[in-house]
């Protein structure tokens, strides 16, 4: 199996994570002529990452691509009941539908470009509710219980990427320094061996990703 995609994207670590709480290695590499290209077309032609390509399966969307590896491998990440399965699922899902559009904004307003400081403040408030919503759905210790699942994949490296960004740009406030849920789960899993480990590795990418950018 091939992962492709920039491992600075916290959906490309969310699988790659994924991965390795099933025992799998995948090492996410860039197309060799970009996600733009027409080979990379030819396989998920919404040009975007990450894909994973199986043999002559190409499957597309990161969610997609955890259902697929939990499928080939089941039991071994999610062996929770179905409610802390779907708590996991839920909590990936809230933060894709209610906070990564709005962290987008804030991604977008960092460029070079006309400032629109009213879509900048619906973004920010956007994004406060969507950590409202995570904060009502987590467990403990972590995201969906006693076991991690799909929701720390999804949670660990998205929080990690708006650390370096958009929270120290715009001054959103960092739930996961606060006293509440996101907090006490932010403490648990950063200390946590295997997620702590992937934590830093991932911190690194994203600086490096960021200072290509100049």
């Amino acid at each position: 199996m091939q992962l492709y995609g920039n491992f600075a994207s916290h959906y490309v670590a969310r699988v790659a994570l994924y991965a390795q709480l099933q025992g799998l290695t995948l090492r996410p590499e860039m197309p060799p002529e970009g996600i733009k290209s027409a080979g990379y077309l030819a396989l998920n032609p919404m040009g975007k990452m990450p894909l994973l390509v199986d043999d002559d399966v190409a499957i597309a969307e990161s969610e997609v691509i955890c259902a697929y590896l939990e499928d080939l491998r089941p039991g071994l990440a999610l062996p929770g009941t179905p409610a802390t399965r779907a708590r996991a699922r839920t909590l990936s899902r809230v933060f894709d539908v209610y906070a990564a559009p709005a962290a987008n904004v804030l991604f977008r307003a960092m460029g070079p470009g006309t400032r629109d400081d009213a879509a900048i403040a619906a973004a920010m408030q956007d994004l406060g509710n969507a950590f409202g919503y995570l904060e009502h759905f987590l467990a403990a210790p972590y995201a969906a219980g006693e076991q991690p699942s799909l929701a720390d994949c999804t949670l660990l490296p998205a929080f990690a990427i708006l650390k370096q960004t958009a929270f120290p740009m715009f001054k959103v406030p960092d739930p996961t320094l606060g006293a509440g849920k996101l907090g006490r789960w932010w403490a648990f899993v950063t200390a946590d061996v295997r997620l702590g480990a992937f934590l830093r590795e991932y911190d690194a990418a994203v600086a490096a990703f960021l200072r290509s950018l100049g």
